[in-house]
């Protein structure tokens, strides 16, 4: 092909694909056909086939460049890390993550698209064991971490892989779901206060608050009775949380098995909808089920009245008996979902007795985990929203997180300022960003399909993280009034 030619068919792809990015990234894989793509562009759609065979090509060749792009930056920031986990390589590394989300926006609205559309088939080799990442392209310099005087820490590259995705959805929260300072702070002073939590952790003296490790693992007999424990009891919680009116007779318990001697799946916490007693309608029901399928799998745009009708079962007539449109359904799955999550942490912080306690950490992660992995459908409407609806339906959810968790915590806001060997920070703040370390770990691995993307199992990187959250990584902990005069060598 003559090198002018070649570079107008080059031209033109870079066109079509510009053209569908924007249209995939406003209304979803599903909600996009070549015809939208030819029409944006004023071309025919057979021209976009001379370029392109199907739309998936399309968005196959998207994700294989941005894919690519992100590794670069990776590198890019690896290659600028001499200490990687001192305070100046944390920021360094935010900073980086922050630069990625607000330079290629489109590449973030993507993954979430392909996220919902293809369970992350795409991208999910950007979570793809990311501690082993980091050690392959730096193994000196966290190496050189361990030997530091001072070190307390875990493994360096767990730790400095998981600050990675934790700025990751810092930032995905503050550029896409509209955050505006959801922790209540700007970038630069959110990102030092989780620097200080995960340096020097909850207690100045630690020793005082918590078991030892050696105590704390005690066997893997007492560690699996523990986390039984643990969800069994947030799989109650769970079940008070739910909008349940009555108790079907097929409703498995949190944790039960069924007679095949197969676990059972935890039912949603979404189950009846919003009506009074006396007006419980199985129709409705089975639409308010078909349209969360559908919308979880093809997106809002993707998803038509007729396709709902058929999968609940019912005319399309029926449909607007309940809803007057397809976007009243979204809204009402949404406004479900949102009241029994909040029902839900409502009941969890109330069953903890001493929040930011090695016991009450772990209860935390295990109803953080069970937020996340029995109700994913929750989080892919939000990803939903934050493409086709720019995050209006959720956007209150991110409002000055720490306020939200202040009313949650109560009067032990006050009482943990005043014990001894407090690290000093916001205990509402604390607890926020507490949450989002759990959330984003969580998230990752379930609905990212991140298939431990901190290179171990579930319960090992709970442990991980509790023992960071109440030791930090460096010790001794620098008194409150001297947290930002650390030694250049941490």
């Amino acid at each position: 092909m003559p090198k002018l030619a070649k570079e107008r068919s080059q031209e033109n792809r870079r066109r079509i694909e510009a053209a569908a990015l924007q249209l995939f990234t406003t209304q979803g894989f599903h909600g996009t056909n070549n015809r939208g793509i030819a029409d944006k562009l004023g071309v025919s759609t057979g021209t976009i086939y001379t370029y392109f065979p199907s739309k998936e090509s399309i968005f196959l060749s998207l994700a294989r460049r941005y894919r690519s792009q992100m590794k670069e930056r990776l590198q890019a920031v690896v290659d600028d890390l001499d200490e990687p986990l001192s305070r100046q390589g944390l920021r360094t590394l935010a900073e980086a993550v922050k630069a990625a989300m607000y330079e290629e926006p489109e590449y973030f609205l993507m993954l979430l698209s392909d996220v919902v559309e293809f369970r992350n088939q795409h991208f999910r080799e950007v979570f793809r064991d990311l501690p082993g990442r980091f050690r392959e392209e730096m193994g000196p310099a966290l190496e050189g971490v361990t030997r530091q005087p001072g070190w307390r820490g875990e493994d360096p590259s767990f730790v400095l892989a998981s600050m990675y995705v934790y700025f990751f959805t810092y930032f995905l929260m503050e550029r896409h779901m509209q955050g505006e300072q959801h922790l209540g702070l700007p970038d630069d002073q959110a990102t030092d206060r989780f620097i200080d939590l995960i340096s020097y952790g909850l207690w100045r003296t630690p020793e005082s608050r918590v078991r030892t490790r050696k105590t704390a693992k005690e066997s893997v007999r007492e560690r699996h009775a523990l986390r039984q424990s643990e969800r069994d009891r947030v799989g109650y919680l769970r079940f008070l949380s739910g909008r349940l009116l009555n108790l079907p007779a097929d409703l498995p318990t949190a944790n039960g098995r069924n007679g095949s001697g197969r676990h059972t799946a935890h039912r949603p916490l979404l189950f009846f909808p919003e009506m009074p007693r006396e007006r419980i309608d199985e129709s409705q029901l089975q639409v308010e089920a078909a349209a969360l399928d559908l919308f979880t799998t093809q997106g809002f745009h993707g998803t038509n009245m007729r396709d709902i009708a058929e999968k609940a079962g019912v005319s399309q007539g029926a449909i607007y008996t309940y809803y007057p449109s397809k976007e009243a359904i979204f809204e009402g799955l949404v406004r479900s979902y949102r009241r029994s999550m909040r029902i839900y942490l409502e009941r969890v912080f109330r069953v903890m007795q001493d929040p930011f306690s090695e016991g009450d950490l772990y209860l935390f992660a295990s109803a953080m985990r069970s937020m996340v992995y029995d109700d994913a459908e929750y989080w892919l409407l939000m990803y939903i929203d934050v493409i086709e609806f720019k995050n209006q339906h959720f956007l209150k959810i991110f409002h000055d997180i720490p306020e939200q968790f202040r009313r949650l915590l109560g009067p032990y806001v006050q009482k943990v300022r005043k014990r001894p060997g407090w690290c000093g920070q916001d205990p509402a703040l604390a607890m926020a960003m507490i949450y989002f370390y759990f959330h984003t770990y969580f998230v990752i691995e379930r609905v990212m399909h991140g298939n431990r993307h901190l290179g171990v199992a579930d319960d090992e990187a709970v442990d991980r993280f509790v023992a960071i959250l109440l030791h930090g990584l460096w010790s001794p902990a620098p008194a409150p009034s001297s947290a930002g005069k650390v030694k250049s060598s941490h």
